[in-house]
């Protein structure tokens, strides 16, 4: 394995890297805001709303189409829906977007659901609407247990974004895969974007466990008080 040629190479893709963590970060932050609140609709809403339907079929739609079909039709679909052609790096948040959203919403269903329904009886009973409920009750409890797998989900968006290549948007996979064809160095330049993926993605793993260590010790701060206070007035 040519070293040297890595370590000359490497400068090349700190561009390409610098649009991978761009659209994968700004893809997070966009499905996360979809995703709670069509999670959170989602949990409101009755059983029969035809809206729930919908919501659920857009899950369905997500799990089971391959994210390099959703790429093509972003491609191919969306210049004649909007009347123009957006850029490669914006097609491309808007398929990472579009995906990501579709498996965030189960995971604020998940996380809500796994609240005791004796909380939002409790929390009726004292007169608090559905919104204040869901508001100061569930979704501080809910956000603790969505850090884990909105980390995981992360992770799978850096990944994904590596299917962009295929139209022609020259993040870390593309710029990779043309050096290798121009200069033949398939095997290091397989390994140089593996080390950068895998770098990426536990700089950004241990980035998220020191919040979710942030968030916990808060909220057992906040239960200790409380039990303190309850056991004060008992």
């Amino acid at each position: 394995m040519d070293i040297p040629f890595m370590i000359r190479t490497l400068p090349r893709l700190m561009g390409p890297l610098g649009v991978t963590i761009a659209v994968s970060l700004i893809s997070l932050g966009l499905a996360t805001g979809f995703g709670v609140g069509l999670g959170v609709l989602r949990v409101a809403l009755r059983p029969h709303n035809p809206l729930r339907w919908l919501i659920d079929l857009y899950v369905e739609i997500v799990r089971g189409t391959p994210i390099i079909l959703l790429i093509y039709a972003a491609h191919f679909l969306l210049p004649p829906v909007l009347g123009s052609k957006l850029p490669l790096f914006w097609e491309g948040v808007v398929v990472l977007t579009f995906n990501s959203a579709g498996y965030q919403v189960e995971i604020v269903r998940a996380a809500l659901e796994s609240i005791p329904v004796g909380q939002r009886e409790a929390a009726t009973s004292v007169g608090m609407t559905e919104g204040m409920t869901l508001w100061r009750i569930l979704l501080p409890q809910a956000a603790r247990q969505m850090i884990p797998p909105l980390t995981n989900e992360l992770s799978n968006l850096v990944k994904a974004s590596s299917v962009l290549s295929v139209v022609a948007l020259f993040e870390l996979h593309k710029a990779g895969s043309s050096i290798a064809t121009s200069s033949f160095k398939f095997i290091e330049m397989l390994a140089l974007q593996a080390l950068l993926y895998f770098l990426v993605i536990q700089t950004l793993s241990w980035c998220t466990q020191y919040l979710e260590k942030k968030v916990f010790a808060y909220g057992d701060k906040s239960k200790s008080a409380g039990s303190e206070a309850w056991a004060i007035r008992a």
